[in-house]
């Protein structure tokens, strides 16, 4: 049988395990896409796929996600203008990729 002290050890230890492991906190995902003319696309991750589209730079928010992320960016004119699609998690590019193609595809596997 366990002692009293033994038993107020576990207790402290798991409250503390459930104290820190909602502590945690982890900077919001963001795809960015920079090209002067119009483009559309998608953003594959751990809730499915998203249709992007716009004209000139923009940014994406996908908040805090882990896991796989995959964008694809196709340009909808024949320009050979940079085009360019980003991750970033907070402030960090992770990954990046750029093209004067018709198309830029970048993708990483985040962990938490």
């Amino acid at each position: 049988m366990l002692k009293i002290r033994e038993i107020c050890l576990l207790i402290v230890f798991i409250c503390f395990i459930v104290a820190v492991s909602g502590c945690t906190s982890f900077d919001p995902v963001k795809v960015v896409v920079n090209y002067p003319g119009s483009w559309n696309g998608t953003i594959s991750d751990e809730t499915g796929t998203h249709t992007i589209e716009g004209t000139g730079d923009k940014t994406i928010d996908l908040g805090s996600i882990s896991g796989s992320v995959d964008v694809r960016v196709d340009k909808k004119d024949n320009s050979s203008d940079t085009l360019t699609a980003s991750i970033l998690r907070g402030n960090k590019t992770v990954n990046s990729m750029n093209t004067t193609s018709d198309y830029v595809r970048t993708g990483i596997y985040l962990t938490r």
